[in-house]
């Protein structure tokens, strides 16, 4: 229902109600641009509210959006959206440029874009995955608030799939270019929970078979192993595995050497010829077996 009680008391909206599937589907020339979802008015409690932008004072826009420059920037938002469907729609050459316009945005807008668009649900989500507290966040312009600032000073974000070395990357070991693509890997993984790990190095597939096992691990891979996994590949340094690594990896427990080799719990430990561990080169492709 379109309805908002103010800080004064004061009831403001028309009290029409609109469903779900108008609310979503409605062009804005109707309806204007002021939307929400089923999930993020649930995820709201006590304190959500939603109007028609039509039956909205500046107050509260200013109010739902969390402010002056967060207005004008959905309202930009929905212009340029408007007008990429407009293009759409005509089959004209408009659309082509839209998409190359968009290709070429900063990163860090890129991902600001990204979080107003965010539900607040997923604000939430986004807060904690990159280590900030939404305790003290009320309404949704808070978190939208946040999530900004953190936006504008986190990574760029890491693109899924397989973590091949691009052209002209160095790797780590020999320090050397790699001239093909495909011509090496880097130490990365995405978790299912979103967290990434690795350092981010690259090493070339001579270094990969050659490196001495004392310095670079036992875990090791292949152009042919690598490439056959498709979206499923991924390969980190012995060094840089974590806690569920090795299991996702090798699809067995982490033997106690390993744990201790890779924490450093003994520093003094070295290899013994009769040490729990794969007799094979390590790698993901025994899960399958």
């Amino acid at each position: 229902v379109c309805r908002r009680r103010r800080k004064n008391n004061v009831l403001g909206g028309c009290g029409q109600g609109v469903c779900w599937a108008c609310m979503e589907t409605r062009p804005r020339a109707e309806f204007g641009m002021v939307r929400t979802t089923k999930d993020e008015f649930e995820s709201l409690e006590e304190s959500a509210w939603w109007m028609h932008e039509r039956c909205m004072e500046p107050a509260d826009l200013r109010a739902y959006f969390g402010g002056e420059k967060e207005l004008a920037r959905a309202r930009a938002a929905a212009d340029a959206a408007e007008a990429e469907e407009a293009a759409k729609a005509s089959g004209s050459s408009g659309a082509r440029k839209e998409k190359s316009k968009t290709a070429a945005v900063d990163p860090s807008e890129a991902a600001k874009e990204k979080v107003r668009a965010m539900s607040v649900k997923e604000l939430k989500a986004y807060l904690t995955r990159n280590g900030k507290s939404h305790a003290e966040c009320v309404e949704k312009s808070d978190l939208l608030a946040k999530a900004l600032e953190v936006a504008a000073t986190a990574a760029p974000e890491i693109p899924p799939g397989p973590a091949w070395m691009p052209v002209g990357m160095t790797c780590r070991l020999c320090t050397k270019p790699v001239a093909k693509e495909c011509g090496g890997v880097i130490c990365r993984r995405r978790r299912s929970d979103g967290s990434i790990g690795g350092c981010g190095e690259g090493i070339c597939w001579r270094c990969m078979k050659r490196a001495p096992r004392e310095s670079f691990g036992q875990v090791r891979t292949t152009k042919e192993e690598f490439e056959s996994l498709e979206e499923e590949a991924w390969w980190m340094h012995e060094g840089c595995f974590a806690d569920g690594d090795y299991k996702d990896y090798f699809g067995e427990s982490e033997p106690e050497d390993f744990y201790r080799r890779r924490t450093k719990a003994d520093q003094e430990w070295e290899w013994e010829a009769d040490e729990t561990r794969p007799t094979t080169m390590g790698s993901i492709m025994q899960r399958q077996g």
